[in-house]
């Protein structure tokens, strides 16, 4: 009879502690998103010196400049503006918020003195032919349907958090997986899955450096895998803090 009772309390306690990681873990989950996304926004506004960097599969590179502002207070707004080369010279990208409470891009093309509007099914797309689209450069933002943390990484690093989301409706990524650092929150590592499940992308943050107190990465590339190419692009003189204005975030007139 003892034992009976000793192995039914034994159950009942192993359903409880099963029970509450698995609550644990749902809600600490959306935590580590948040404060990932928090780790990525940080300051009132941030602006930088951005370099480019494409290289194909035969290893030729080519080299982009320009200029590059995030302001994420009250709301969040973004514009990267392209110096060189010479045929891209004065390129704008710039996000705004809408009154319907989504985000709006917007491309200008000086060469055609032409504005051109990035609706929603272009998110996808390269931008300018770079390893990224416009949703990895954090110019529109995906939803999701769910987050889950798995306990075993595809690469073996216990320093992270592996975090793994699906889009709520049906997108270029089937999943995206990230390794989201324990201490910095910031996403070391997102691999990209295409709808079948073979890895598509991957993206890494390195260069990490502490200005004002914040962790910052430097250095961000992008692979795409099975075309063999890659982007690289490097901040410097990143400034937080720079009392970025709503002109700065206006389109240019056609």
């Amino acid at each position: 009879m003892r034992v009976l009772v000793r192995l039914t309390l034994l159950a009942a306690t192993a359903m409880f502690v099963l029970t509450s990681y698995s609550t644990a873990t749902g809600r600490d989950v959306m935590e580590i998103v948040e404060r990932s996304r928090r780790a990525t926004a940080q300051g009132k506004d941030m602006r930088a010196t951005v370099e480019f960097e494409l290289v194909n599969a035969r290893g030729e590179r080519v080299l982009w400049t320009g200029s590059y502002y995030r302001r994420n207070e009250p709301d969040t707004r973004v514009r990267l503006v392209l110096d060189s080369p010479a045929d891209l010279r004065g390129i704008e990208v710039l996000t705004r918020p809408t009154s319907e409470g989504v985000s709006s891009t917007r491309i200008y093309l000086p060469s055609l003195r032409r504005v051109r509007d990035l609706v929603a099914d272009m998110r996808g797309e390269s931008f300018l032919g770079t390893d990224f689209n416009y949703e990895d450069l954090g110019f529109q933002q995906l939803e999701y349907a769910q987050y889950s943390l798995r306990d075993t990484p595809t690469s073996g690093d216990q320093n992270c958090h592996w975090v793994d989301a699906v889009p709520q409706r049906g997108w270029w990524y089937g999943r995206i997986s990230s390794c989201i650092d324990r201490k910095t929150f910031l996403p070391l590592r997102t691999e990209y899955y295409d709808r079948s499940g073979e890895l598509w992308k991957i993206r890494t943050l390195e260069g990490i450096q502490k200005i004002k107190a914040r962790p910052t990465p430097t250095v961000i590339t992008m692979q795409t895998v099975p075309a063999g190419t890659s982007t690289r692009i490097t901040l410097t003189q990143v400034q937080y803090d720079a009392g970025l204005g709503d002109v700065l975030f206006e389109t240019p007139r056609e």
